[in-house]
């Protein structure tokens, strides 16, 4: 790198922290007054403003992401119309033409394939869940099923992203984050979410 081009990049950094100083000090100041009781209202802390006016219901929040289970036809997604096609060829209309996924590229060849284990209704609810799960079977009322997720991403990577963020790109708010934001803290000591991998 030449002396000129690093002169250069070390004004525009000491601009930047020097710029930046007061901007960062002034967010940094409305959070501990908006906090502490200067500028609190009277919601939870953490809180946003315009959501204090509606109670949350939850007090936390249990979020299971398993990357790599089984496919949510063998668990809590009952498809009686797989039972039925069960060996026959995927139908071009369910593609639509698209790529059908990374190794294989398109759909011809392809097998419909039925779920391993029988569906049961479960609960009040009658919730469909799969006998790989008895125990979750038996809490069934208790958890929210979200079938209605939809990506046309085909590598696992950008649709895990989408599922957690909204967006196939990362670096977008998580779930954690989202949570954590309509539900505010009860500790600033501890972290609001923590994602844990395996």
């Amino acid at each position: 790198m030449s002396p000129q081009l690093e002169h250069h990049l070390d004004i525009n950094r000491r601009h930047f922290f020097g710029r930046s100083a007061t901007g960062i000090g002034t967010a940094a100041l409305a959070t501990l007054l908006t906090r502490d009781g200067l500028a609190a209202g009277t919601g939870g802390r953490g809180i946003p403003p315009f959501l204090r006016q509606i109670a949350p219901k939850a007090k936390r929040v249990i979020y299971l992401f398993q990357n790599g289970a089984p496919t949510h036809c063998d668990l809590f997604d009952h498809k009686p119309k797989l039972k039925e096609l069960h060996g026959t060829p995927i139908p071009d209309s369910y593609v639509g033409g698209k790529r059908f996924s990374t190794m294989t590229g398109n759909a011809s060849g392809k097998l419909l394939l039925a779920p391993v284990e029988p569906f049961k209704r479960h609960g009040q609810s009658g919730a469909w869940v799969s006998n790989f799960l008895p125990h979750t079977a038996r809490i069934a009322d208790k958890l929210c099923f979200v079938k209605s997720m939809h990506t046309e991403a085909v590598n696992h990577a950008p649709a895990i992203s989408f599922f957690l963020s909204g967006a196939q790109l990362p670096g977008r708010p998580t779930m954690g984050a989202w949570l954590s934001y309509g539900l505010g803290t009860t500790n600033d000591n501890l972290p609001a979410f923590v994602v844990m991998t395996s």
